[in-house]
């Protein structure tokens, strides 16, 4: 063989190997990022059902609001124990949004709720410093 055809070759060799270095590294970067997308899918499905059972809490609350409106006094003191399990809800729903936040790459604002970059400095939505 001479020498240009093994130089050629060579040459060759060298950038399919950067390329299969270069196909690893997207491999690795979209399994990374398909596991995110998999645990951000299962927190929302989580959320999802903290906020059912913290309407639920909100319609029971309601309830009980209505119905001591009209004279029917609840037995006990529901109000407060409704209270209490609403804002273990909200806390929880609270610390799931900042991990699908964290998973996103992302911070959530605390105003409006709307999802902010993680380096803002203020809300994209209602100007509010994050």
């Amino acid at each position: 063989m001479d020498d240009k055809v093994k130089d050629l070759l060579d040459r060759i060799r060298g950038t399919a190997s950067v390329a299969a270095d270069a196909a690893a590294d997207t491999a690795r970067v979209a399994g990374k990022k398909a596991g995110q997308m998999v645990d951000v899918a299962k927190l929302n499905v989580q959320l999802f059902d903290l906020n059912g059972d913290y309407n639920e809490v909100m319609r029971q609350l309601g309830q009980v609001m209505y119905d001591t409106h009209k004279g029917q006094a609840p037995e006990g003191d529901p109000v407060t124990q409704l209270l209490i399990k609403a804002d273990e809800l909200a806390e929880k729903i609270a610390e799931v949004k900042a991990r699908i936040a964290d998973l996103r790459q992302a911070q959530t604002c605390p105003a409006c709720g709307a999802p902010c970059g993680k380096g803002d400095k203020f809300c994209r939505t209602c100007g509010q410093a994050l």
